[in-house]
């Protein structure tokens, strides 16, 4: 890494959120009680955002409706992050 100045590097997250997300697996009851609690059960809508973090702030982000292939990663890969580095 100490051949790379700090202008160079950049980070690459992902994020998703659905509505699972919201719930808790566990929780507290009193004494000889169980602990309830009801969660959603959809299946519905999710979505992944990625992003490359960068010294400037966020240059490059997008977002898919569902997971995050490996097929979409490697597309905005190509067409979003390589070409504004060559630029």
């Amino acid at each position: 890494m100490a051949q790379y100045s700090a202008e160079e590097i950049g980070f690459i997250d992902e994020t998703s959120k659905d509505e699972h997300t919201v719930g808790r697996r566990y929780g507290r009851a009193g004494k000889e009680q169980q602990a309830m609690k009801s969660h959603p059960f959809v299946h519905g809508r999710c979505t992944s955002t990625e992003a490359l973090l960068t010294l400037d702030g966020i240059v490059a982000w997008t977002v898919a409706e569902g997971s995050m292939t490996k097929v979409l990663f490697l597309d905005w890969l190509e067409h979003d992050i390589v070409s504004s580095v060559v630029q």
